[in-house]
């Protein structure tokens, strides 16, 4: 008996080993490869809602924001300082960090869901590459034009001592363009083997947790350049309130400019901290970082500056209110230009075709008299074969200076006088009427 139910045991264990197989025959096992994670979503670009709702934020205030610094600074009709002309620059810089960042937006919104589908394909196509060129010109662009800034209010206070005037505008804005072209090599480089966009989908040149170390020395070397530049700010700044406490700060005119320019070396500085201490930590694995804090990192405290560095201006700076006052005068006062010019040019020509009527309206009845009677009492003795009409010249003086006669008023004036001479040729001539101004007045003087 106990033969028989080990035998039968035995029986059942082999039966559930072959349905096991079986099974797993029909249900293979799936493996991903490279497997699953925040730097190689399945699913969702932004798999947290906390990031994908920054990300947004992000990319409405950089965008608009800056959007309304470059409008203010540039369109105004106020003086355009040097200094000025850099924050103008940089809140350019700025919004293209902000496109940057709506151009991840839009592939995690039209990825929804289903992000494995097109993440091979986003990552090796132009898109990424045109992602991470606009990331690495943006922020360069940013960092070296603030520094730019720096040096630009501590060369003005030794320019004015030494010569008694400030660096032109044109010089700085020379010097803003070798900004942007050290800015366009530093981004152009990953597209040429030195450094790589596609690591990941989020298409930046930084080292990722298992990723390749092609972009290593190109990070380094990255965030080496960017801590140069905040250093060199900060000292240069350190001098210039060394001479704000030796009271030699008053060579400095736009004082309001200098302390925005502080203020936007305080917070980048801030904000860039983050990014250098994330970057060496996880190149030389000092620190255990998990990549979901890596990914927020590179996500939303990266393009910060983008958001804060025009808020700054728009709410602490006063030149933001003065500016936008002249915007607003400048539109009102072109509305009432335009709409006094059509009343005047209205005006004008109705006097001018009222002014035509009564002047000929006289000769078209001698003539329309002289036809229906067949010969006029007045005009008895003469013949018309042919009319010269010599229009009136006025003198038109611009600005102080006579410009001559002019023949733009072809209409008859008040003061001008219709003269008949009778010719004293024999019948048949013309009868030449000539009209001639009233006695010559004073040209026109022009005070401006």
């Amino acid at each position: 008996m106990m033969e028989m139910l080990a035998q039968h045991a035995d029986d059942l264990d082999a039966d559930d080993l072959q349905l096991d197989l079986e099974e797993s025959k029909l249900h293979p096992t799936i493996q991903c490869t490279p497997s699953p994670g925040p730097f190689k979503p399945c699913d969702h670009l932004f798999e947290s809602w906390i990031i994908r709702l920054g990300v947004w934020v992000i990319v409405l205030v950089s965008v608009l924001c800056n959007g309304l610094v470059i409008l203010a600074v540039f369109a105004s009709p106020s003086y355009l300082s040097p200094l000025k002309f850099i924050i103008g620059s940089i809140a350019g810089a700025n919004m293209l960090t902000g496109i940057y960042c709506s151009m991840l937006a839009l592939v995690d919104a039209l990825t929804y869901g289903q992000f494995a589908k097109y993440g091979a394909r986003w990552e090796t196509g132009a898109g990424c590459r045109v992602t991470g060129f606009l990331s690495v010109f943006a922020s360069e662009s940013a960092i070296f034009l603030l520094t730019l800034a720096a040096v630009q209010c501590s060369i003005s206070i030794s320019c004015v001592q030494a010569y008694g005037k400030s660096p032109s505008l044109g010089k700085v804005k020379a010097a803003a363009f070798c900004c942007l072209l050290l800015s366009s090599v530093a981004a152009i480089l990953p597209l040429f083997s030195i450094g790589e966009y596609g690591v990941s989908p989020l298409c930046l040149p930084y080292p990722i947790p298992d990723g390749k170390h092609a972009t290593l020395g190109f990070t380094v070397a990255l965030v080496m350049t960017n801590m140069l530049c905040f250093l060199t700010i900060t000292g240069t700044y350190i001098r210039l309130y060394c001479n704000l406490l030796k009271g030699e700060f008053s060579a400095v005119w736009d004082c309001a400019m200098v302390k925005h320019v502080a203020w936007l070396i305080f917070t980048n500085c801030l904000l860039y901290c983050p990014v250098a201490f994330l970057t060496f930590s996880s190149t030389l694995n000092l620190f255990l970082i998990t990549p979901e804090v890596i990914k927020s990192v590179l996500l939303v405290v990266l393009p910060l500056p983008a958001c804060m560095n025009p808020l700054l201006y728009l709410l602490f700076n006063p030149h933001f209110k003065d500016d936008l006052r002249l915007l607003r005068q400048k539109g009102q006062d072109k509305g009432r230009y335009s709409q006094s010019c059509g009343v005047d040019e209205m005006e004008k020509s109705s006097y001018d075709s009222t002014q035509a009527l009564v002047s000929f309206s006289d000769i078209d009845h001698i003539f329309e008299t002289s036809d229906s009677m067949g010969v006029h009492p007045i005009l008895d003795s003469y013949s018309f074969p042919s009319m010269t009409l010599v229009p009136c010249q006025q003198r038109v003086g611009i600005r102080g200076k006579e410009r001559g006669f002019s023949e733009h008023c072809p209409c008859l004036n008040d003061s001008e006088v219709l003269i008949a001479s009778e010719s004293r040729d024999p019948p048949g001539s013309s009868l030449r009427i000539a009209f001639f101004p009233s006695p010559p007045t004073p040209p026109y003087t022009s005070h401006l």
